[in-house]
């Protein structure tokens, strides 16, 4: 080979050293950026354990929730029986008070009519009074006549 050629190779070679020595720093970078990477993979499994952690705490959550909804539930259903209970008692007690409200008014007007009738009797009495008044205003004005004659009688002599 001449020389020219041992020169072209040589510089060929040269730059396949150049290359080959760039090739082994973007090797060096390629191994540092894959440890980086396999560290983030570490943090990255690291998160997913504690997600996984996080995923279990809130599914105990969760059926801690459920179990509150139904206690909830439970509750509710008491709640409305209770409901129920005091809107019955209410109707009852509706129901009593017009009754009694009935009642009453059969005693009021019961009570009216009596006091009717002892007004009435009242009246009559006091018509009876007036009559037995004049009765014995009279009988007295009589018994006082008879009196005053027999009186009189006394006073003149005769006896009879």
């Amino acid at each position: 080979m001449d020389r020219e050629t041992t020169e072209r190779f040589d510089d060929v070679t040269h730059r396949f050293d150049v290359i080959d020595q760039r090739f082994g720093a973007v090797d060096q970078r390629f191994d540092g950026v894959d440890r980086r990477l396999d560290a983030m993979d570490q943090r990255f499994d690291r998160m997913d354990q504690r997600f996984d952690t996080m995923d279990q705490r809130f599914g105990a959550m969760d059926q801690r929730f459920d179990a509150m909804d139904q206690r909830f539930d439970a509750m509710d259903q008491r709640f409305g029986a209770m409901e129920q209970r005091f809107d019955a008692t209410d109707r009852k007690i509706d129901e009593k008070f017009e009754e009694s409200k009935r009642y009453f008014g059969v005693l009021a007007e019961r009570l009216e009519s009596m006091v009717g009738l002892i007004a009435e009797g009242h009246h009559s009495l006091e018509g009876q009074l007036h009559e037995f008044r004049a009765w014995t205003e009279t009988a007295v004005g009589k018994l006082d006549q008879r009196v005053m004659r027999l009186e009189r009688r006394r006073r003149g002599g005769s006896r009879r």
